[in-house]
């Protein structure tokens, strides 16, 4: 009989210390979650709200425009599924007027990426209806896109300010 207690007893305490050590380790791993989660979420908000490393190249971007009385609108952010970033303004609120940035993993996912929707990585390119000039740098390119009657309307500014922001522009802003 006092076998008998002494073996539950000996059961009952394996099981304890078994749920307690794989309840720390459920706990463990929860936190390591939630702390990920939470910085991946912190960091899609900074870049999106341009407060990442890109922030200064975004800020610096309208900031040129803004000195020659120009407005850069309707900021649009996207981010694929490997974390390439786009970032979209309209010019002065024109849809016909816009500037595009993009913001790939490395150059060679840029020059891929540029050559799949622009059919060039560089210089004056004619796509869909729209006239193209992009800018490229490292990971990094700018695009100015007029489309309709108002074409270029912004040509010669764009090619002025997208140039500079590159060479100042230290590299891969996202993440």
């Amino acid at each position: 009989m006092m076998v008998q207690r002494y073996a539950a007893a000996l059961f009952i305490c394996m099981i304890l210390s078994t749920t307690l050590g794989c309840s720390k380790q459920v706990a463990k791993e929860e936190a390591r979650l939630y702390s990920m989660r939470a910085y991946e979420e912190g960091s899609r908000e900074a870049r999106i709200a341009g407060r990442g490393r890109n922030g200064k190249l975004l800020e610096e971007l309208q900031a040129a425009f803004s000195q020659e009385h120009i407005r850069l609108t309707n900021e649009t952010f996207t981010e694929d599924d490997i974390g390439n970033l786009t970032y979209q303004y309209r010019i002065n609120n024109d849809a016909s007027q816009f500037i595009t940035v993009y913001i790939y993993q490395s150059p060679e996912a840029r020059r891929k990426g540029m050559d799949e929707i622009y059919g060039a990585q560089e210089g004056d390119v004619n796509v869909g209806g729209g006239h193209n000039l992009i800018y490229s740098d490292k990971e990094t390119s700018i695009v100015y896109t007029s489309t309709g009657d108002k074409t270029d309307n912004y040509y010669s500014l764009f090619k002025k300010i997208a140039p500079q922001l590159l060479n100042e522009h230290d590299g891969r802003a996202g993440s």
